[in-house]
């Protein structure tokens, strides 16, 4: 925890019924009914970072709330909203009350789709500052548009793909419950060439991710591949398939350059081409990953905004 104030809206909510979105409360959330099939923050995601973002989760009146605490001392809350919409007014007020009772003047509420602004806007007694949040905007593609390879705007993916799609020793290898430990041996060779400062500038530390993750793991639920070239393991993929419509990428890495995009082209050739909607998630303001998203194939960009309350007068 960062700030004295982040440690005091931190004890605030323990006390007023948050609780850790921990590996053990994962199923919990991932069984909660919300309109979050494709753009909405998933059980996956909000466990596995849980450690390092220390997330808290309450469901208040249908609706699913966590407060993130970040890296760089700033905090916020997110909604992920219910299926059936309750009432909005409700939540925000109930919101806004615990963030004057923790010290601040505001409530902050992230990663806000397009879709819901005007839902926020029509709330009474509130100013609502709306910014753009391009970070967490997330990147959705169809299974046609990252397997496309074809004319020029496939010449970068043709070429970058070649040495991978041409070689025979290239072996992949279902993930399981017994084997994704495994993923841990790229992400200790990721770390040898890493700054653990740059990393935690951004969301923190992917390594306490993944071992979160190898805890979870149901291969009813997640899959994943390991991909070894010349019989050393070099990177590693895992998604889920939620249904025919949608599918989320969660964790992806390597060892050897390029292989990340193989991995992705491969896990929706072979399990995911029938598949509608992709998301690979936001670039979180990282330039490098931003341009690997953008060139991976012609997508939708869902666009995520951060909405400010402060009471009027």
């Amino acid at each position: 925890m960062n700030t004295a104030q982040n440690k005091k809206i931190y004890a605030y909510l323990l006390e007023n019924g948050f609780v850790p979105a921990d590996r053990e409360n994962h199923t919990v959330i991932k069984n909660f009914n919300g309109d979050n099939l494709l753009y909405e923050m998933t059980a996956c995601l909000i466990v596995t970072w849980s450690d390092e973002l220390n997330i808290l989760y309450k469901i208040m009146d249908g609706f699913l709330c966590t407060a993130n605490f970040y890296q760089d001392g700033t905090f916020s809350f997110f909604l992920t909203r219910p299926a059936a919409v309750h009432d909005l007014q409700h939540i925000v007020d109930a919101l806004y009350d615990i963030s004057l009772k923790t010290g601040l003047n505001t409530l902050p509420l992230w990663g806000i789709e397009e879709r819901f602004l005007d839902d926020y806007r029509q709330l009474n007694g509130y100013r609502t500052e709306i910014d753009y949040d391009g970070n967490m905007s997330e990147y959705v593609y169809s299974a046609d548009s990252l397997l496309n390879l074809s004319g020029s705007a496939g010449e970068e993916k043709r070429r970058q793909l070649k040495k991978f799609l041409d070689k025979p020793n290239i072996f992949l290898q279902t993930m399981t419950k017994e084997n994704i430990s495994l993923c841990l041996e790229i992400e200790n060779q990721w770390c040898k060439l890493q700054n653990c400062d740059l990393c935690r500038s951004f969301a923190g530390c992917s390594k306490k991710s993944l071992e979160i993750m190898t805890d979870i793991f149901d291969d009813s639920m997640y899959q994943g591949i390991l991909g070894y070239i010349d019989g050393v393991l070099s990177g590693y993929i895992i998604w889920e398939k939620v249904s025919n419509d949608t599918a989320y990428f969660y964790f992806v890495k390597s060892t050897v350059s390029n292989f990340s995009m193989y991995l992705y082209y491969i896990a929706v050739q072979q399990y995911l081409s029938d598949v509608k909607k992709i998301n690979l998630g936001a670039d979180l303001g990282i330039q490098g990953l931003r341009l690997f998203k953008k060139r991976l194939g012609a997508h939708e960009l869902q666009k995520k905004y951060i909405c400010t309350f402060s009471k009027e007068g």
